[in-house]
């Protein structure tokens, strides 16, 4: 009698144990496929983020090397000396115009300070990182000054001195433009990659010919 209830026992034990195997099986299952779901979640938010910094910036949310990193604070050094350089030029010809004295005089020079300070501010942050997209707030303010610098000094007969120096900073301002895909057109006034109202003719207007 204590063998059989002995038995009926140990085959109630082992039924048991077989039928919650598979649940326990399962559990574990749903466990690890829970692990792997969240994985592949955070690896597609990944692709999306960078998708999306791809899309927002172009190149200027890229790595650069740190041979573009050199030539960047190289171009970003060049650009603030000349321009301080052309600051001075600037103020120098505008005292042998008719324009001297006006307000167009203190208006163009007020705008040559402008383009310096975004050039010292763009030198400040150029290069220091890998990440493009940490200094093209900096590039695009730059390239604005430019813009606007550009359609002043388009109304003013320029000498040799003070030429020279805007032709050598608009080709290093081209320069810039390349790396962060803002595709400088210095012809027309600016770069086409932000909203610029300036470059629809204000300037004409406020300085007709």
């Amino acid at each position: 009698m204590t063998n059989r209830r002995f038995t009926l026992l140990t085959f109630a034990a082992v039924s048991l144990a077989t039928a919650l195997l598979p649940a326990a099986a399962n559990a574990q299952g749903s466990i690890w496929d829970r692990i792997r779901d969240r994985e592949q979640r955070e690896r597609d938010d990944d692709r999306r983020n960078r998708h999306d910094d791809d899309e927002r910036y172009g190149r200027r949310g890229r790595s650069i090397s740190d041979y573009e990193r050199r030539q960047l604070r190289d171009v970003a050094r060049r650009i603030n000396d000349r321009s301080r350089d052309l600051q001075r030029d600037i103020d120098r010809l505008l005292d042998h115009t008719r324009y001297d004295g006006s307000r167009r005089e203190d208006d163009i020079n007020a705008e040559a300070r402008s383009f310096h300070d975004a050039a010292q501010r763009f030198r400040d942050i150029a290069g220091d990182s890998n990440e493009l997209y940490r200094s093209s707030g900096e590039a695009r303010r730059l390239l604005d000054e430019a813009s606007r610098l550009n359609r002043m000094l388009g109304r003013v007969r320029l000498d040799s001195r003070t030429g020279g120096d805007w032709s050598q900073i608009r080709n290093d301002l081209r320069t810039v433009a390349d790396i962060y895909s803002l595709r400088f057109n210095d012809y027309d006034g600016g770069y086409r990659g932000g909203n610029d109202h300036r470059r629809n003719g204000d300037y004409g207007d406020r300085y007709p010919q």
